[in-house]
């Protein structure tokens, strides 16, 4: 059924941060607990500025007007509560503090904080600038013209709630393999297969590259779950792991087969090495895994880029050597002189490009070169994304991560974004494939996160993802998430070394005007197949 009208409900969090003072949205098709969806990666979208500028407990009412009143607690004073208004929940006026006698009092102003409806238009509204973070699934009734005496096809595009359309298998039911001679309705079954969640656990960061030889190679940042917490037992080798399907790539799975490719101590002082975001690569007929690794024997965070190399076919049996530091032709060239990590390389018309992340100058911005070779970047290095959002600047101010996906004529930048805590999600850089890429102005990023935490699904923190393709040839897309809400604020806390972050995939849909739309992550559970019930209306012709 089409939907016809939504609610909105607020809500803020729950520690003494700049992020759970400020208003927080989240939005649903239904008046009551099944999918909430929090707008803007789950951090604030309004800012309140009287009193003590710390809101809490939030609720909305509707106006006589069509317009919304919110009205709040100070955080600091209970007797003091904060007002605003809005026609849209984007933009808010008439802001002012109000004293109240009592506590007693301010709650029965405030009342209970039940949802509020809102129209479909001011919800897309919304989505168009906080993001649409919901399913995407196929619709419910569908057209379909065939020839007299067709039979039903095994594979059909199906149309998708998020206006886009997608191909799937298909279950007919008692109509399979028969002739369709007139006109008919047909209750049929869209198959979407659903991989185990987590595919692998205490993996971070993880990639996975489909090769030629019909295997599909895994690796990722590995993490000690027997020493949860302390760093000096975390990010100490590079495995790779390769099997013929993406199923068999599961732990539980007993099909695959790993290796270890590198393997490190601990510093001196008992820090972790911090071999991060292993990538393996084909290019130009070697392999290569690209990682970072501490380079002092005493600092731990001097990190810097470094790749390895295989000369033979099969890089389960052949012989790694180790490059070293990723180089670079200008000696005064920017490129890794700090803080650097997570470095992808990719093709395009003949070039090759390396992306990375750095503290430049400062914070973790994304930086792009071109490569004379698999190891060496050449010419200019440009910053083509700095984090500015709040859902970059949680904890960290952080852009990290980057992945490539070409399609459409465009190419998709997808990297990570703030700390790494629940509020870690995913941010996309779009340019245009003829574009100049070394031109920072080509890349145009999203306003807001392209796939975060899902409460709902138990899922949090999603980042640091890759792409690859299933053995039907559908877009999947890899990522660790963390099956835990924790926040950096919370005592004693410290994401970085907490081995819960675990490897998902999932298959991803286009919307319509081209760009990717990874929806929200899916729940733990087994390996499964998907059934969505479709009206299949047939014309015959």
């Amino acid at each position: 059924m089409p939907k016809k009208t939504a609610y909105l409900r607020a809500y803020t969090m729950d520690w003494n941060t700049p992020e759970s003072d400020s208003l927080h949205l989240e939005y649903s098709y239904k008046n009551d607990n099944e999918y909430w969806f929090a707008l803007n990666g789950g951090n604030g979208v309004f800012f309140p500025t009287v009193g003590s500028g710390q809101l809490d407990n939030p609720r909305i009412s509707k106006n006589a007007d069509g317009t919304f009143t919110i009205l709040g607690e100070d955080r600091k004073d209970a007797t003091l509560f904060m007002e605003f208004k809005t026609k849209d929940f984007i933009t808010y006026y008439d802001e002012r503090l109000i004293k109240a006698p009592s506590i007693s009092s301010v709650d029965k102003k405030l009342g209970a904080n039940e949802p509020v409806e809102i129209s479909l238009d001011i919800l897309e509204e919304l989505k168009k600038k906080w993001g649409a973070p919901e399913p995407v699934t196929p619709l419910s009734e569908m057209s379909l013209t065939l020839a007299k005496g067709s039979i039903l096809p095994t594979q059909l595009e199906v149309p998708l709630t998020n206006g886009g359309t997608a191909l799937f298998k298909m279950d007919w039911g008692t109509f399979a393999n028969k002739e369709i001679t007139e006109n008919t309705e047909v209750l049929a079954h869209a198959i979407e297969h659903r991989y185990c969640n987590p595919l692998i656990y205490n993996h971070a960061d993880p990639f996975i590259y489909k090769h030629t030889d019909g295997y599909y190679y895994f690796t990722a940042s590995h993490t000690d779950p027997t020493h949860n917490l302390e760093g000096k037992y975390q990010y100490r080798k590079i495995i790779l792991r390769r099997a013929t399907s993406l199923d068999n790539l599961a732990d539980n799975s007993g099909k695959y087969e790993e290796i270890t490719v590198l393997e490190r101590e601990p510093l001196s002082n008992g820090a972790s090495p911090h071999i991060w975001a292993p990538e393996i690569h084909f290019i130009r007929g070697k392999w290569y895994i690209y990682y970072t690794v501490t380079t002092s024997d005493n600092t731990p965070w001097d990190i810097r880029p470094h790749a390895l190399e295989c000369a033979d076919a099969a890089p389960m049996t052949g012989t790694w050597k180790d490059l070293g530091r990723i180089r670079k032709t200008d000696p005064n060239s920017p490129a890794f002189t700090g803080f650097s990590l997570d470095h992808t390389v990719f093709e395009h018309k003949g070039e090759l490009y390396l992306v990375w992340a750095q503290n430049h100058p400062k914070n973790s911005c994304l930086l792009l070169s071109k490569m004379s070779n698999p190891w060496t970047i050449d010419g200019p290095t440009v910053v083509i994304a700095e984090p500015e959002y709040n859902w970059e600047t949680h904890g960290f101010k952080v852009c990290e991560g980057p992945s490539i996906l070409k399609r459409n004529g465009r190419i998709f930048l997808v990297y990570s974004a703030s700390g790494t805590d629940a509020l870690y999600c995913l941010g996309m850089l779009t340019a245009d494939e003829n574009a100049d890429l070394l031109d920072p102005n080509v890349w145009v990023k999203t306003p807001y996160p392209v796939l975060q935490s899902c409460r709902e699904n138990g899922q949090f923190g999603p980042g640091h993802n890759s792409f690859t393709t299933d053995e039907y040839g559908n877009d999947i897309i890899a990522f660790h998430a963390r099956q835990e809400e924790r926040y950096l604020a919370q005592p004693k806390y410290q994401p970085l070394y907490d081995a819960g972050r675990n490897t998902s995939i999932m298959r991803f849909f286009w919307n319509p005007d081209g760009t990717p739309n990874f929806a929200i992550p899916r729940p733990s559970g087994p390996q499964s197949d998907s059934y969505t019930q479709i009206n299949v209306n047939i014309t015959v012709k």
